[in-house]
């Protein structure tokens, strides 16, 4: 397949561009690309119907010029089809680029008619009998006012510079001008119609110069605007695109075929980035609802351990601590719950860490102490709802319960410039690294006797997903001398820190 092989573009595809570029570009009388890997040929009328043409002398220097447009002097034959044509006419032709490797995949090559161009060219005249001609690199007739010359070889050799020549009898001023593509734009002016005042000589050859330089730019700036320009732009844009770049536009948006393909390109790149923001959304909605329901499941176990504590002391009738017990367990139960929202105060989240720990004082008899220090001021900053509590039923399972003696958990807050540091540290038996990152990275590792299945990875994660990839938890542990949990989160910004975090 070709016509930008990277781009999958079908060859009906390509033909219809093509067509639709001769018919705004009456003088184009036919458009051919041929690939390098001698497969397939591409030309506006009919497809695969021409000749070879790999071999022959103008694909050859199109290659040579490793990407420049060379020109093709005047014929009465199609380059290509070798067939008559009734009138001249004369060959453009340049290389094509892979936009994804630079390489060379093709030639393009246009046949376009000479009468424009030649009516062009007859316009310009250099006092009464002066004349403008071209000659190709081979020193062959591309333009000359004796229509009988055209492709003919000229019986002059150009001069590198203006001079005084003896052409046809005559003394004439011959002024040269070459092409970047090796041909010569030549001047002839007749000597004695500039004897008369050497001031306007001098006038009169800038404005040769001046006009041969314009028409040397003009003929290349038509060849690559109408029709280089907009391919290499949407090339670019493609490559951009292909590196993440959402926001580029074409610009080339016109009724011909390059502008449907611009259209059509605008509209392919605004579907991918809806659809990019339409799956970030869903994934984060799917996130936060995972995680909801994570905090909504209070795991049998605990239920069972805890109404167990409370029958025993129900029958030895210690009925203070019944009360005490059962009170504590609906509040926590209660703030487990998001009525209130998804944030919660820290302080209201550290008070509901003690009464977890009132819980767990009638399941341990080694004894457990929680020490928490946090200024008052930092009390009322919001965070996510039970971020916490699993990282302390951590410390028990795997810190203390383990080591058969009393131990000790704290929890200290302080703040940075812009952040909020949070640490949980216990004295227990340390976890090994192997551990640590089990639980890290596998939820399926939490204690089957634990509050929630909430493990240290979504507590991670849900750091993350309100505050961002720069946030979340570092674990650091030693053997026999403990373990420290870090949480990292951002200051708020008042309300809307909270409520953006929240949506």
């Amino acid at each position: 397949k070709f016509i930008h092989a990277e781009s999958g573009l079908k060859l009906q595809d390509g033909k219809d561009m093509l067509t639709s570029i001769m018919i705004n570009s009456p003088e184009i009388i036919d458009i051919y690309i041929f690939d390098v890997n001698r497969s397939n040929s591409l030309l506006s009328s009919e497809i695969n119907s021409v000749p070879d043409q790999w071999d022959s002398d103008w694909y050859q220097a199109i290659l040579k010029a490793n990407g420049s447009a060379v020109w093709f002097g005047l014929s009465k034959a199609s380059y290509v089809k070798k067939n008559e044509t009734g009138f001249p006419v004369f060959g453009l032709g340049r290389a094509i680029r892979s936009w994804r490797t630079g390489e060379i995949i093709g030639v393009m090559f246009f046949e376009i008619m000479s009468n424009a161009l030649n009516r062009e060219l007859s316009r310009v005249q250099f006092g009464d009998t002066g004349y403008l001609y071209v000659v190709n690199d081979q020193n062959r007739y591309f333009y000359h006012p004796n229509a009988s010359l055209f492709g003919i070889e000229s019986r002059y050799v150009v001069p590198k510079e203006k001079t005084a020549y003896q052409l046809d009898g005559s003394s004439t001023l011959i002024i040269p001008e070459q092409l970047d593509n090796g041909w010569d734009v030549v001047g002839v002016v007749p000597l004695a119609e500039l004897s008369a005042d050497s001031a306007s000589i001098r006038k009169f050859t800038m404005w040769i110069a001046l006009g041969c330089i314009l028409l040397a730019i003009g003929i290349g700036y038509y060849a690559t605007r109408r029709i280089g320009n907009p391919l290499v732009d949407l090339s670019r844009l493609m490559r951009k695109g292909e590196e993440g770049d959402l926001s580029v536009r074409s610009r080339y948006v016109g009724n011909n075929e390059i502008g449907q393909l611009g259209r059509s390109f605008n509209n392919m790149i605004a579907r991918i980035d809806l659809l990019i923001e339409q799956i970030a959304k869903e994934e984060s909605e799917k996130k936060k609802a995972e995680i909801r329901a994570l905090r909504y499941q209070i795991n049998p176990h605990f239920l069972y351990n805890t109404l167990n504590s409370i029958r025993w002391m129900a029958k030895l009738n210690r009925v203070g601590d019944v009360d005490k017990a059962i009170t504590t367990l609906v509040h926590l139960l209660e703030g487990s719950l998001e009525r209130k929202g998804v944030f919660i105060k820290l302080g209201d989240e550290l008070e509901l860490l003690v009464k977890y720990m009132i819980i767990q004082e009638y399941r341990y008899d080694n004894g457990i102490v929680l020490n928490i220090r946090c200024p008052d001021k930092l009390r009322q900053v919001p965070i996510p709802r039970m971020l916490l509590q699993p990282i302390v039923e951590n410390a028990i399972f795997h810190g203390i319960a383990p080591k058969d003696e009393a131990g000790t958990i704290a929890i200290d807050v302080e703040e940075t410039v812009q952040d909020i540091v949070i640490r949980i540290t216990d004295d227990g038996v340390g976890i090994d690294e192997g551990r640590i990152t089990q639980l890290l990275a596998n939820d399926a590792e939490r204690h089957s006797k634990g509050m929630t299945n909430i493990g240290l990875q979504h507590v991670h994660q849900t750091i993350q997903l309100y505050y961002g990839s720069g946030y979340g938890l570092i674990v650091s542990s030693k053997k026999n001398e403990g373990t420290e949990v870090r949480i990292t989160i951002s200051k708020p910004m008042g309300d809307k820190h909270v409520q953006s975090a929240v949506g």
